[in-house]
C-alpha cells in the first residue's frame, strides 16, 4: 500500500526532538509493508532563523532520514494573521513538491497529522488522487484551536470530511464527536513505543554514562518549552522542595521560545545548581534519560496523551502529571499520581510521594504498547476505506420499491415464482430491453459535506 504521511510535526537534523511519534509511526508503517513517503513542511520563520543565525539547514528536499523518504517544503505564511487560511498557505506551499511527487508515484491512502493546516491539506490531497484520507488529532488541534472562530470552521470542516478521524485517546474521540465528526468515522487510535530503545536499564549505568550523581534523586521533564506546558509551576514546586532543604535535581530536556524566560526565572530564584536545562535531546539519546531518572513529570495546562509518559514508564521511571487531556487514560495509582493543573503545592507533594513510594518499584512491570500495534490498526482502517465490506442490506432491492416487489412477486401464480435453472434472460433479445448498468460504489467511505 502506498500511504503519503503529512505533517509539519515531523524530526530534521537541526530538530531531532519534534514530532519523533510521526516519525516512530512512519517506520512502524514501512516495517508493515507500507511503500511510504512524507513531506514535512517546514514554517518559513524557522528556515530563515537559521540562515540568520548561520546555521546550515540540512533539511533539504528529498533528504532520506534513516531509510524514510522525506521532504521538507519551506511553509509560507503570515504571521499571527489570517489563521483561517492557513490551510490555504499550507497547500500553496507543498504545492511544486507534491507535483514533483506525483509525477511516478501515486497514494492508495492519505494521512495527515494535526486538523489544521496539515488535515486540510490531506483532503486538498484526497480531492486530487482519489485516494481515502485520514486524519490524526493529537490534543491541542482540537482543544485550543477551536477556541478562534475562524480556526474552528476550518478544523471542524476536516473533522466532517475526511474519511476517518483517528484520535490518539477516547477523550479526544468525544471532543471531536462534540465538534461535528461522524462517531461511525472516529476511531480511537493510541500510540506506542518502541521497545527495542525504550526498555529498562540498570539506573546506576545509566547515571554513569550520563555523567550525573549516582546518589541524587534525578527529575526529568521532556517536551517543548511553550506557554502550554507552564513550566512556571513545575518551577515553583521545585522551589518549594529546594526551601525545605531537599537535595535533587531537576533536568529539562527541551527547546522553544519559552526558554530564555525560563532560563531568568531559574536565575531569579537562585536554582541553577538544582535546575539545569539539557535543551533539545536526540531520540537516540532520550532512553537513557529516562533509564536514569527516578521520576518524569509533566505540569501542562493541556494536553491530548503525551507520549513522553508511555516511553517514561517503558524505562521503567514512573510519572506526575498534572490531570489534564487524555493523561487519566494510562494513569494508575502503581506507578504514577495527578494532580490539578497549576496546583504548584500539589505537584510537589505528589513528586515526594512517588519519589519515596512503591511506585518505583511497580513502575518497572508495566505492559506497554509499541508502535507496531499502532501501525497494524491504520493499515487495517486504510484497508477498510479502501475496500469497504458490502453489507447485506445493499444487496436486497431499495427501500422505496421494496413492498413494490414483493406484492408483484406475490401475484404471479405459483409456477411462475421460480423459473428452470437453465433458462437464461438474454439482453441481447429484441424481446428484453437491456438493463441500465449500475457502476459499483466509489472506494471508502462517502464523505460528508458540511
Amino acid at each position: 500500500m502506498n500511504i503519503l504521511f503529512l505533517s509539519t510535526i515531523f524530526p530534521d537534523t537541526l530538530n531531532p526532538a519534534r514530532g519523533t511519534f510521526n516519525y516512530e509511526l512512519c517506520l512502524a508503517l514501512q516495517r508493515a509493508g507500507a511503500d511510504l513517503r512524507v513531506i514535512a513542511p517546514q514554517p518559513w520563520t524557522e528556515v530563515f532563523g537559521r540562515k540568520l543565525s548561520g546555521k546550515v539547514s540540512y533539511a533539504t528536499e528529498g533528504m532520506v532520514r534513516h531509510r524514510l523518504d522525506v521532504s521538507y517544503p519551506t511553509y509560507w505564511y503570515p504571521p499571527k494573521i489570517a489563521r483561517g487560511a492557513y490551510g490555504q498557505f499550507y497547500w500553496r506551499s507543498i504545492a511544486e513538491t507534491v507535483d514533483r511527487l506525483l509525477r511516478d508515484w501515486q497514494p492508495d491512502f492519505i494521512l495527515s497529522y494535526w486538523a489544521h493546516p496539515d488535515g486540510a491539506a490531506g483532503l486538498r490531497l484526497s480531492e486530487r488522487t482519489g485516494a481515502p484520507c485520514a486524519v490524526i488529532v493529537g490534543g491541542s488541534d482540537v482543544l485550543l484551536l477551536p477556541k478562534s472562530p475562524s480556526r474552528k470552521r476550518q478544523v471542524v470542516d476536516v473533522l466532517t470530511r475526511s474519511d476517518a478521524v483517528l484520535t490518539v485517546s477516547q477523550k479526544l474521540a468525544e471532543v471531536v464527536e462534540d465538534l461535528g465528526a461522524d462517531p461511525a468515522r472516529v476511531i480511537p487510535v493510541y500510540q506506542g513505543v518502541d521497545p527495542h530503545r525504550f526498555h529498562v536499564e540498570d539506573k546506576l549505568v545509566a547515571r554513569r554514562w550520563l555523567g550525573m550523581d549516582p546518589n541524587r534523586p534525578l527529575l526529568l521533564w521532556v517536551g517543548r518549552m511553550v506557554p502550554v506546558k507552564n513550566l512556571d509551576m513545575l518551577i515553583a514546586a521545585v522551589e518549594f522542595k529546594a526551601n525545605r532543604g531537599d537535595d535533587f535535581v531537576l533536568c529539562l530536556l527541551g527547546d522553544g521560545p519559552e526558554r530564555p524566560r525560563i532560563a531568568k526565572l531559574i536565575a531569579d530564584k537562585g536554582l541553577e545548581g538544582i535546575v539545569s536545562i539539557v535543551g533539545a535531546v536526540s531520540h537516540e539519546e532520550l532512553p537513557n534519560w529516562y533509564q536514569a531518572a527516578d521520576l518524569t513529570i509533566l505540569c501542562s495546562h493541556s494536553e491530548g496523551l503525551p507520549n513522553v509518559l508511555r516511553e517514561s514508564l517503558a524505562c521503567g521511571t514512573p510519572f506526575v502529571s498534572t490531570n489534564v487531556g487524555s493523561i487519566s487514560e494510562i494513569a494508575d495509582s502503581n506507578y504514577s499520581m495527578l494532580v490539578p493543573a497549576g496546583d504548584a503545592p500539589a505537584l510537589a507533594k505528589a513528586i515526594d510521594l512517588v519519589l519515596y513510594g512503591p511506585q518505583q518499584e511497580r513502575a518497572a512491570h508495566t505492559h506497554i504498547r509499541t508502535w507496531d500495534n499502532m501501525a497494524t490498526e491504520v493499515l487495517e482502517i486504510a484497508d477498510t476505506l479502501l475496500h469497504p465490506p458490502v453489507m447485506e442490506s445493499d444487496l436486497l432491492p431499495d427501500s422505496e420499491h421494496q413492498q413494490e416487489y414483493e406484492e408483484e412477486h406475490e401475484s404471479l401464480p405459483e409456477s411462475a415464482q421460480t423459473q428452470p435453472a437453465d433458462m437464461e434472460l438474454r439482453a441481447d433479445s429484441e424481446d428484453v430491453e437491456p438493463t441500465e448498468e449500475i457502476s459499483p460504489p466509489e472506494p471508502g467511505i462517502e464523505k460528508v459535506q458540511e
